[in-house]
């Protein structure tokens, strides 16, 4: 770890000191600069409205006081967000509004401030409020909400941000820059790095808001509903594999930075990312696409209906990789039906099966690499990679409604395997080889329940939300180590089977009382763990034992807080928010000991910001903070934990979705993080302090002779990461890349070429510092070194399209 004394936060932090004024002063004066829009204008025919009738319609943000039955864990944040423009007869869908991993019928999902029904995607179509919630709502806007919908009606959806970092990232976004994967879809997230440093069917490392969140500990990763952090797995706590996830099929990213929301569960410290899943067009949709290094991919998906949310999708998908040892081959498999069985009973059945075999390059000697002995992509060792399956299945049910109140019930099962080989350090530890094999072989079952109602409490409305859920995790997991030689095993490290049930129940209740909005909620889980060893005193020359059995239980409380007040009466005020929450991170259950009370890792975390969500632009700006208590890092290429006590965390971020012309769409997102020990005043190593990402995609119909009837679509992605603190004090190169693709579509066919790293950046994915010997014959040494792992270089593929 890096010493930082008291005035190195300082030192840190100047560089980017006049960026943060500037934004500061930025935010007070559009705050303070009075609206001319008058209290109806949301009302009043824009231009985009008018064009309705021919195909486009406008979007405004919605208002404060949305229905408490709209899944405010999943749901997409308002106003800048989550409402939809109409381009359907009157008599569209006017079913409530969905819940989690649902899309409205014939509507892409809620995006960031205005969606324009002119791509060439699907007709757009509402879900106004359900009855009992229109009875008590009487404002202006609320009544507009009432209106049937018509080809230029505006619709609203979804209840506010509850804070000023919640963000929803709409497919219109996602579609800017080139996303060949799941982990493409999370670099769209501010402030969000993934790092794929071990090959294509592996887990990203992911970095958030100064959090070193390894394979998902800190980032809880929810896809159409189903958990993805793996529990006490063997590889990393939380750990959190997305590759099953055809991004075709992803309509919308929800994203709730920090842990404010009693919703929010395990793994949920840095923040929260939900996948809402859904087809934007009906019919038969074929992609196949060619692409250096031997990649190929085949998507199919099919959508029978008006509903978005019911399709089917599967992928295939290979590629020998842009260096030796990067080969991949993997298919994948989502399904997902809604039906409506009357009465207001409405069910939904979520299922997928994903399969992969990949091979990883390990890492190559800085060193190496300056003598001429390893090229730039070479691999160190030639065993590594692995294997891994799941498959899943959820149901869900939404209950007929019961005076304003709304219950959901969900059911869900997992299976996961992985079989994984790394060797980071060579032959430092054992001259056959440090080379280990860890299988994790786990079952998941669970169940929640969630309501929400509208209750009276000293003489004012009152939105209550209530949850209560378990989920059971039995795994089974082992770590072996074998020889570089010949691939056999010497040695067995771990031989466990546990069972990890986590039983959780919360509350959230929000009060309107005039500009001012106030929440409070909280947060149980008890934890309970049954851990058996087979390997514990099975050394003969000590104890005659033969394995070892142990148990343990442990209760977590957390309080949710949160104030908010508009500047303004207008649904596009600027608003300021104050948040705060208790988060928590489960324990690896093989540490635990016979008796112990479960040891969560539990974290408090706060949040200053505003945001405006306008009808062509939304700006958040928050400063956040966090502590830790009884933190540790662990260093995944040595396999050693680190533990660091407490430890702090602070930053501030700012992001702007904006849609200021027809057809052009941008994301900007920066955020600037600390994180140190707070003991030892020094930096915690590979946090990412400062992370910039811009996506801007235009598209539009072509006018050129011969390409009457066509649409050209243009985007680019570009992302900077600063500097890392690395341990030993070492820092991590800066990475710089622009990702860029252009497309044209005319009826039933498209052609997309897709360039990543399009400027050609010799990129390092992953830096580390540590003793390793990679050339058996080398003398033994303990001695640093730099290591890295290759980020890919310039990669161009071509994709044909075809709808049907």
């Amino acid at each position: 770890m890096s010493k930082t004394p008291q005035h190195g936060a300082c030192a840190a932090v100047c560089p980017y000191v006049p960026v943060l004024l500037v934004a500061a002063m930025s935010s007070c004066v559009l705050a303070l600069a009075p609206s001319n829009r008058p209290l109806d204008a949301a009302r009043e025919p824009s231009p985009a409205s008018e064009r309705a009738a021919t195909g486009t319609g406008t979007v405004t943000s919605a208002h404060d006081d949305a229905p408490p039955f709209v899944n405010t864990e999943r749901q997409a944040p308002p106003s800048a967000s989550a409402i939809t423009s109409v381009n359907a007869p009157a008599e569209a869908d006017t079913s409530p509004a969905n819940e989690p991993g649902q899309l409205p019928k014939e509507a892409s999902p809620p995006h960031p401030i205005t969606q324009t029904a002119d791509a060439p995607s699907s007709e757009a179509s509402s879900h106004p409020l359900p009855s009992e919630q229109e009875e008590s709502l009487t404002s202006a806007s609320d009544l507009e909400a009432q209106e049937p919908p018509s080809k230029s009606t505006v619709v609203r959806g979804a209840r506010p941000a509850q804070s000023a970092s919640e963000v929803t990232l709409g497919r219109d976004i996602l579609d800017a820059a080139p996303r060949r994967n799941a982990v493409d879809l999370l670099r769209a997230v501010p402030g969000l790095v993934a790092s794929q440093h071990s090959g294509e069917g592996k887990a990203q490392q992911l970095f958030l808001r100064g959090f070193d969140a390894l394979h998902g500990q800190d980032v809880e990763l929810d896809v159409g509903g189903l958990p993805v952090n793996e529990v006490s797995h063997i590889h990393a706590l939380g750990y959190a594999d997305i590759n099953f996830v055809i991004p075709e099929v992803v309509q919308a990213l929800e994203v709730t930075e920090g842990s404010y929301r009693a919703a929010q569960g395990d793994f949920a410290v840095a923040g929260t990312v939900r996948m809402d899943l859904g087809v934007a067009e009906p019919g038969v949709h074929l992609l196949g696409t060619l692409g250096q290094y031997g990649q190929r991919r085949l998507v199919a998906t099919v959508r029978p209906g008006d509903d978005a949310g019911t399709f089917a999708a599967v992928e295939l998908g290979e590629g020998r990789g842009f260096g030796a040892q990067r080969g991949y081959g993997r298919a994948s498999l989502l399904a997902q039906a809604h039906a409506t069985l009357g009465d207001g009973l409405t069910v939904r059945a979520l299922a997928g099966s994903y399969v992969t075999r990949f091979d990883s390059p390990g890492v190559v000697r800085e060193d190496d690499l300056l003598s001429g002995r390893s090229d730039f992509f070479s691999a160190a060792l030639g065993r590594q990679g692995g294997s891994v399956s799941r498959h899943q299945l959820l149901l869900g049910v939404d209950l007929p409604r019961t005076g304003n109140g709304r219950t959901k019930l969900e059911v869900f099962g997992i299976l996961s395997d992985l079989r994984l080989r790394n060797n980071f350090t060579g032959f430092r530890v054992d001259e056959r080889g440090d080379g280990l094999e860890q299988t994790n072989n786990a079952t998941t079952l669970g169940a929640r329940a969630e309501h929400r109602r509208s209750v009276t409490a000293f003489g004012r409305p009152v939105a209550l939300e209530l949850g209560l859920g378990a989920r059971r995790d039995s795994v089974e997991q082992t770590q072996r180590r074998y020889r570089e030689s010949d691939g056999t095993f010497f040695s067995d490290e771990i031989d466990a089977a546990f069972t990890q049930t986590d039983v959780w129940g919360w509350a959230e209740a929000r009060m309107p009382l005039g500009r001012w909005s106030f929440r409070l909620g909280g947060r149980a889980d008890a934890l309970g763990v049954e851990v058996f060893d087979a390997l514990a005193f099975r050394d003969p020359r000590y104890y005659d034992g033969q394995g070892y059995s142990r148990s343990a239980f442990g209760v977590h409380l957390g309080a949710k807080a949160g104030v908010e007040y508009a500047l303004g009466d207008d649904a596009d005020a600027w608003r300021l928010f104050a948040s705060y929450g208790d988060g928590f991170r489960s324990p690896q259950a093989r540490s635990l000991s016979e008796g112990e009370r479960a040891p969560f890792v539990s974290i408090r975390g706060a949040e200053l910001g505003s945001r405006k969500d306008g009808e062509h632009w939304a700006l958040q700006l928050s400063l956040f903070g966090s502590q830790v208590d009884n933190d540790f890092f662990f260093d995944h290429t040595v396999g050693t934990t680190v533990y660091t006590g407490q430890t702090l965390r602070s930053g501030v971020s700012a992001a702007l979705q904006a849609r200021p012309l027809p057809g052009l769409v941008t994301s900007v997102s920066a955020t600037f993080a600390h994180a140190y020990v707070r003991a030892s005043d020094t930096l915690l190593p590979y946090f990412a302090p400062f992370v910039a990402r811009a996506d801007v995609g235009w598209d539009g119909p072509l006018t050129w002779a011969g390409f009457g009837g066509s649409t050209l679509s243009l985007g680019t992605g570009l992302t900077f990461i600063g500097p890392r603190p690395l341990p030993f004090s070492e820092r991590s190169a800066t990475v710089f890349l622009a990702d860029a693709h252009v497309a044209i579509r005319r009826g039933e066919l498209g052609l997309r070429l897709e360039v990543s790293n399009l400027l050609d950046a010799r990129w390092r994915d992953g830096e580390f510092v540590y003793g390793s010997r990679f050339d058996p014959a080398a003398a033994a040494s303990l001695v640093p070194a730099r290591h890295f792992t290759a980020g890919s270089p310039r990669m161009a593929s071509l994709s044909l399209e075809v709808h049907l």
